[in-house]
């Protein structure tokens, strides 16, 4: 993209206000406000915190990116009338979301929004019933990724300003304020390590056609922007739990279906899939663990349905998102099932189409892959596979811990130390298996010399996650099978090299992505100095505005340190926490 700067000059003696944009930004299209065209990112993006993306070719004519008033108004005419089938309101939500064109809301004109929506305005009312005469907030503040400093929203810190409705709550919107508010939000948080670069504008796309042609990923993804849009009042998560008990209707439905034919999972796995990400995902933010195995171990079912076929390039992908929530759950008590079930898929080929060398493709739009695209990827995914074998081990340390099997006598342990003997050789395996280019850039030697600047930070602070996240599984493997020895020195140098990380990322000026939180936990335990304790701590309340439970799992920090140091003996992590909560946070 050029960079564009403000479209002129202001007057003298007033301050210049921007006509009506036919050339804004999609987000100002679609909110039917002015936009002053800043570039990266406008002034009412900014305001907002929202990703400001914009069409291609916007330097074209008007002509050709904006219909003429009156094909508009014989296009809005058409579109107002009621249906054969009834009203648009009168299915609910699903009604209403029915005619929602999801992928042409990312990337094309997107007044045809409101067609498909004719009594859901998108600008919601204010509290005393009167719109306000700029653009309305929908939510507050909607997540923002690590590189932003911080997600602000229920998920976190809830800045909804007072006086507001959020699309959570403005049931006449019909949801459909709630599905712009995901399709206008970058990464969640769980995902920031793994959707970098260009992946996540791609990963939206594919989002929304599976929310477009199935009503329970619509429901789930309504489901999960409910949650972020929740007012700090909300507790209880109100309007979240109505549409994620539908989305779980229809998702047990649909497991049923599978269980007595294996051929719908075949053609409808990657709705699944996806539906599962988000229920799964959703529980682990409300501390709903067991929802969320549960809703695990279905969807390793519907895998298991599949396990001769190949996966495609989607569900490949939704998989490796859906093994993050399961590491994450594993860590908070879960079994770990979906890690068990799709750990061969990490290599397996996928059924992605190869591009024909007589056509190939040039076309740099956000529906094509771009050379630096493709190049990201292959720098990207041996890291992403090597990030996907440490959860594996994740949840397989979870397994032997006291919470999953007995422990105690003398054959018990006599297993645990053999289990824990073999991770430990698959533990060192990996680490000489890692991927070439991951020790440059942990060291931070892949540079714009190399690669462009953006590609050498994303696949930098990734690999720096993951490395990381490796190091911290020699930790946790230690406290759970070797609880009473002193730490080895593959302990020691896994704790100074989570920590020299950790202010390796700090020194780049962001915040700490939230998939740091873990190594860290597991550092700051083994930690004697009050210092470094101190640090390690404090970056991990830090983290609030990105991670739901950042300070509880500080408070449980401290107090394991409190244990640990009166007792001079290492103190379960899990149990402290049962003790301080009532319950055990998954890292999300």
């Amino acid at each position: 993209m050029s960079s564009v700067g403000k479209r002129g000059a202001t007057l003298p003696d007033r301050v210049h206000k921007p006509a009506r944009s036919k050339t804004g930004c999609l987000i100002c299209v679609r909110r039917k406000v002015r936009c002053n065209e800043e570039r990266p990112r406008c002034s009412h993006c900014e305001r907002l915190n929202l990703q400001c993306t914009w069409r291609a070719g916007v330097a074209a004519s008007v002509s050709q990116d904006q219909p003429d008033a009156t094909s508009t108004t014989q296009h809005h005419e058409q579109a107002r009338r009621p249906s054969a089938s009834g009203s648009a309101s009168a299915g609910g939500y699903d009604g209403l979301i029915g005619d929602f064109d999801f992928n042409n809301s990312i990337w094309h004109d997107t007044s045809m929004l409101d067609w498909s929506f004719p009594d859901a305005a998108l600008d919601l009312p204010s509290a005393s019933g009167t719109h306000d005469t700029g653009p309305v907030d929908m939510a507050g503040t909607p997540r923002q990724t690590d590189a932003s400093h911080g997600l602000h929203n229920s998920l976190g810190t809830p800045l909804q300003a007072a006086g507001t409705f959020s699309p959570a709550s403005s049931t006449e919107t019909g949801g459909h304020a709630l599905v712009e508010h995901f399709l206008a939000s970058v990464v969640p948080p769980i995902l920031s390590s793994v959707e970098v670069g260009p992946r996540w504008t791609s990963t939206k796309m594919l989002l929304a056609s599976l929310a477009g042609s199935s009503p329970m990923v619509r429901l789930a993804m309504m489901a999960f922007s409910a949650l972020e849009c929740d007012v700090p009042q909300d507790s209880n998560h109100s309007e979240h739990r109505k549409l994620y008990d539908k989305a779980a209707q229809q998702y047990a439905t649909h497991a049923g279906d599978v269980s007595r034919n294996p051929a719908v999972a075949t053609s409808h796995l990657a709705h699944g899939l996806a539906t599962a990400f988000f229920l799964a995902y959703s529980d682990l933010v409300t501390n709903r663990v067991r929802d969320a195995q549960g809703v695990l171990k279905e969807a390793a079912r519907m895998l298991g349905q599949h396990r001769d076929q190949p996966l495609s390039t989607v569900e490949r992908r939704l998989v490796a998102w859906i093994r993050l929530v399961d590491g994450r759950a594993s860590s908070a008590g879960a079994d770990g099932s979906f890690l068990a079930e799709t750990d061969k898929t990490i290599d397996s080929p996928s059924t992605a189409e190869k591009p024909s060398f007589d056509e190939p493709s040039s076309d740099p739009s956000p529906g094509g892959s771009t050379v630096e695209d493709v190049l990201f990827d292959v720098l990207y995914a041996p890291g992403l596979a090597f990030y996907q074998r440490v959860h594996s081990i994740m949840a397989r340390v979870s397994n032997i811990d006291p919470w999953h099997r007995a422990r105690g006598t003398v054959l018990d342990e006599t297993e645990v130390m053999a289990v824990a003997a073999n991770i430990t050789k698959d533990l060192r395996t990996l680490e000489a298996q890692r991927p070439a280019l991951m020790d440059h850039a942990v060291s931070g030697a892949l540079t714009e010399r190399h690669i462009s600047v953006d590609i050498a930070t994303a696949i930098t602070r990734s690999y720096r996650v993951y490395w990381a996240n490796y190091q911290a599984g020699h930790i946790h493997l230690h406290r759970v099978a070797y609880k009473h020895l002193p730490p080895t020195v593959e302990v020691l140098d896994a704790r100074a090299t989570i920590k020299r990380t950790a202010r390796l990322l700090e020194q780049t000026g962001e915040q700490l992505p939230v998939n740091f939180i873990w190594p860290l936990l597991m550092a700051c335990c083994e930690e004697e100095d009050q210092a470094e304790r101190a640090w390690m701590i404090q970056s991990i309340r830090n983290m609030q505005s990105q991670a739901s439970n950042a300070k509880p799992i500080a408070d449980v920090l401290e107090e394991v340190h409190r244990r640990q140091d009166a007792t001079k003996q290492r103190a379960d992590v899990r149990q402290t926490s049962l003790d301080l909560f009532n319950m055990s946070f998954a890292v999300v």
